[in-house]
């Protein structure tokens, strides 16, 4: 792999892990796109550590509140959301889907752009006075919308602040629990990468630890980036722009899937 190639990873990871645009989507595009079969887990467990810090730091009173007090309901909601998340997962895994999901990724963007749409036309059009107190309903609710987004194309963040919008939530309170929520699942992900990996020189053989430094560093500077401008487009209510934009990728992907790949 070359330190381009390595850059370009960097900066789709980064930017579409907290964009409602699906990292796992876009990453899969660009290893099809251009050809990359080289072993990236050592590479991919680094920019899943420099997106898990980019929410650390910027959410960092949220978190320090938490650890503080953790009896608290946040933190039930919080744990309720993931233990969904982490059956729908499970499932996946034993369903062993990995080779369908690749063939139809496209028209999961399409769904991603639907759900866009719907929240931005419900943020334009609702008369529902919005509230930042998240429900157990809507936590279990979230919990579930995010496992969809297991399948390459579904994105986790704009799936869940959709579902939270669509609930009547506000949204700051829709972006923050969407990022918060992404903390044990990002860990979650760390973990079993690591334990599929199973041998450890497979993990960490062959590759340079100044390449993993780059992709650390490069991937957490544009991790803040998208988690800002994520927040921004939210209460601009500019959320039509990531469904168009879904809109296309998913059809150019559709059509790559099926007649060139």
């Amino acid at each position: 792999m070359s330190l381009w190639v390595l850059i370009l990873l960097c900066v789709v990871q980064g930017l579409t892990e907290f964009l409602p645009v699906s990292s796992s989507g876009h990453l899969l595009f660009v290893e099809q796109l251009f050809g990359i079969k080289d072993n990236l887990l050592l590479i991919n467990l680094f920019l899943h550590l420099s997106t898990l810090l980019a929410v650390v730091v910027v959410y960092r009173k949220v978190l320090w509140g938490l650890l503080k007090k953790p009896f608290q309901p946040l933190t039930f909601k919080l744990m309720l959301s993931t233990a969904v998340t982490v059956v729908f997962a499970v499932i996946y895994k034993l369903l062993h889907l990995d080779g369908v999901v690749v063939k139809f990724y496209g028209v999961c963007f399409l769904v991603t752009s639907g759900l866009l749409f719907l929240a931005y036309k419900f943020q334009e059009n609702s008369a529902v006075v919005k509230t930042g107190e998240l429900s157990y309903k809507n936590a279990f609710l979230v919990g579930a919308v995010q496992g969809l987004a297991v399948l390459p194309g579904i994105s986790r963040s704009g799936s869940t602040i959709s579902a939270m919008i669509l609930s009547g939530n506000d949204e700051t309170q829709s972006a923050e629990y969407s990022f918060l929520l992404s903390i044990p699942i990002i860990v979650g992900g760390f973990i079993v990468e690591l334990l599929e990996a199973g041998n450890w020189t497979v993990v960490f053989g062959g590759v340079s630890w100044w390449w993993c430094l780059i992709a650390f560093v490069l991937t957490f500077g544009v991790a803040i980036l998208s988690l800002k401008l994520t927040v921004k487009f939210l209460k601009e209510k500019k959320f039509k722009w990531f469904s168009i934009y879904l809109l296309i990728v998913g059809l150019v992907v559709s059509i790559f899937n099926w007649f060139v790949w």
